[in-house]
């Protein structure tokens, strides 16, 4: 889409383009978030630290601001509140987890929609895994854990096995499988010491609280959409592959999920309670989905569009609706409609690295970029970089990614795996 949209909600008169605040910047590869709101002919304010070069194209004001503690948000807020004063937002919006509570509290300060409680709420697993039991929505069960004696008695509540991870976590990040009682301590030990934020800021929310919960198994999806006005609007479903390693690293996500029509049915029914059971409102979701011999199960309920280019890249290239210009009307308090039928399909595939190290070189970038089908190749570790294996990083050890389309998911999926198998990351 290229149209620019039509705001009803804004404070702006009919000659002013729409405003957009996202919280943060984010990381290069969210870049398409930021074209995406100038393609739509929306003016971009960034509240932040700081605004990398990447993004710098796209931004037209920059609002240097914090908010990783209270006393940090409570700052930002009101420089916000004087820059809204000044000169309106219509919506704020984020696509990343870290974001998420900062830009639904701006949004209700600022009287924009928006529902910070229910933010709150996504953004904790503990809080999530509640409210979707409170609302009968099946779910694993799980007990928030802060203790090594907590842990003891959640293992005694719902067995083994089960998983062991941060209620802030995101990304897949910080999970332990616990198989039986002898691991229990082993996996409390790595989770002090690899979930924290001494390990990494990513796990600054809610330090030191985790959920243990039961293990379910099955098939894994996701659900994509958006909400707005309370309306749950669906998308599709994606397919996601997780590696055979004790940390649940996510490989491979693809578009639309290769399932019957009565699992994606089941799919879509169970997000769809899901977010209404946790009251999200004027944001993208992207709701994971265990679809098990006994029905489908929530695993999370997130606030913000699917990450892993599911949002970004997947669905519009499989010829579906274009979520990110779909999160901005959400943002906005417009109404949105989804469901536009997929074309074709396409996936996103990662290099793990097998081993920790150095990167001496790299083999084949050249000939995977050229295979059929290829949408987009990204190196992201470099000659000299640093890989690292989980849990001494849980991100560090995807050294590339590729995108990939086909006549259908099938053609997608095989042409992602074609295009890797030419590529050879070479680690001391």
């Amino acid at each position: 889409m290229s149209t620019r949209f039509t705001i009803t909600y804004g404070a702006h008169g009919e000659d002013q383009l729409p405003h957009i605040l996202f919280m943060h910047a984010m990381y290069e590869q969210k870049v398409r978030a930021f074209q995406v709101a100038k393609q739509q002919g929306l003016r971009v304010s960034v509240a932040g630290e700081h605004i990398p070069a990447w993004a710098e194209p796209y931004v037209d004001a920059h609002i240097p601001v914090r908010t990783d503690t209270a006393a940090e948000m409570e700052l930002a807020v009101s420089e916000l509140r004087a820059r809204h004063t000044a000169d309106p937002f219509d919506g704020v919006i984020t696509f990343w987890d870290h974001g998420v509570v900062p830009a639904a509290e701006v949004a209700q300060a600022l009287g924009l929609p928006g529902d910070a409680a229910a933010a709150r709420t996504a953004r904790n697993k503990a809080a999530m895994r509640a409210a979707l039991a409170a609302h009968g929505v099946p779910c694993p069960a799980s007990v928030r854990v802060t203790s090594w004696e907590d842990l003891r008695e959640a293992a005694a509540r719902v067995g083994y096995p089960a998983i062991y991870k941060p209620t802030g976590g995101a990304g897949s990040a910080g999970i332990f499988a616990v198989a039986n009682e002898s691991q229990l301590r082993a996996a409390y030990d790595a989770a002090v010491t690899y979930a924290a934020p001494e390990a990494d800021p990513f796990f600054a929310y809610y330090p030191g609280e985790f959920v243990y919960e039961e293990y379910v198994s099955g098939r894994e999806v996701s659900v994509e959409g958006v909400v707005s006005r309370k309306e749950v609007r669906v998308c599709g479903v994606s397919d996601k592959l997780i590696a055979h390693d004790a940390y649940f690293t996510e490989y491979q996500n693809s578009f639309p999920a290769e399932i019957s029509e009565a699992a994606r049915q089941a799919a879509i029914d169970i997000a769809v309670q899901a977010v209404q059971a946790v009251g999200l409102d004027a944001c993208g979701f992207h709701v994971e989905v265990m679809l098990t011999s006994s029905g489908a199960k929530v695993i999370e309920v997130n606030a913000r569009l699917g990450g892993n280019f599911i949002a970004s890249h997947l669905v519009p290239l499989a010829g579906s609706d274009e979520l990110i210009a779909s999160a901005f009307q959400a943002a906005f308090g417009e109404p949105v409609e989804l469901g536009a039928r997929p074309a074709g399909g396409s996936c996103v595939r990662y290099l793990l690295a097998a081993r920790p190290g150095t990167v001496r070189s790299w083999d084949g970038v050249r000939a995977a970029r050229e295979c059929p089908g290829v949408a987009q190749l990204w190196v992201t570790k470099h000659v000299g970089d640093q890989v690292l294996l989980p849990p001494a990083s849980f991100f560090d050890c995807q050294t590339a990614h590729v995108i990939t389309v086909g006549r259908d998911t099938a053609e997608a999926v095989q042409r992602a795996g074609y295009a890797l198998d030419r590529m050879r990351c070479h680690i001391d």
